[in-house]
């Protein structure tokens, strides 16, 4: 009888450990999808070829691949969950940044819609530089300056930023961003948000020949 019960335990134990790997391994690969900005729906297509290739390489498992859910909604939901866990993990570690600095670029993509790139770098206690891709806003309708700043303004306080350790704003120096009257860099001191502000302006799409030009 102990040893039945220690059989049933064990398989139990089997059990949840293919799962739980099966659950894990739907993650990765709805990572690595995301990653190649690949449809969702090329689960449904990995998972035929992943179950192709267990017949032929090692057919013992092929019922381990299969529990590998990869549905078009399965993706879907991995990813939503992902993107969260990422974006609470860019939270903690602005939180902990005692100086950071921002730098902006709007453009236009393929679709003819504007886009904001947002950038920020920071610095935390233990002299740790992060820099990462804070959000890509599209605007949508028009791109002046109060547009831009709304937008900024918008997706650094989503995420908790401490405007009083704002050092530095770089942007590309279009007259929408760095206009004395009315840009992006005047707002955020008219505005008063960042009394720390140097509003540091670069002009990020100064070319190493057009700097050899103006000598």
């Amino acid at each position: 009888m102990v040893a039945g019960l220690k059989k049933q335990q064990s398989a139990f134990t089997r059990s949840r450990d293919i799962a739980d790997g099966a659950v894990r391994a739907s993650y990765i690969i709805a990572n690595e999808l995301m990653q190649a900005s690949k449809p969702f729906s090329d689960g449904e297509l990995v998972k035929t070829c992943m179950l192709k290739a267990a017949e032929v390489v090692c057919p013992e498992k092929r019922p381990a691949f299969a529990n590998i859910s990869l549905t078009r909604n399965t993706v879907a939901d991995r990813v939503t969950e992902l993107s969260s866990d990422l974006s609470s993990q860019m939270k903690e570690k602005i939180k902990s940044f005692i100086a950071f600095s921002i730098a902006i670029d709007e453009s236009t993509d393929v679709t003819d819609i504007a886009q904001l790139a947002i950038f920020i770098r920071g610095v935390d206690e233990t002299l740790t530089i992060t820099e990462e891709l804070l959000e890509l806003v599209p605007m949508n309708d028009t791109t002046t300056a109060d547009d831009i700043f709304s937008s900024l303004v918008g997706a650094l306080d989503k995420v908790g930023v401490d405007w009083s350790r704002a050092v530095s704003l770089a942007t590309d120096g279009a007259p929408s961003m760095v206009g004395r009257k009315a840009g992006v860099a005047t707002k955020f001191r008219d505005k008063d948000l960042t009394p720390n502000i140097d509003a540091l302006v670069k002009a990020k799409r100064c070319q190493v020949s057009g700097a050899s030009s103006s000598k």
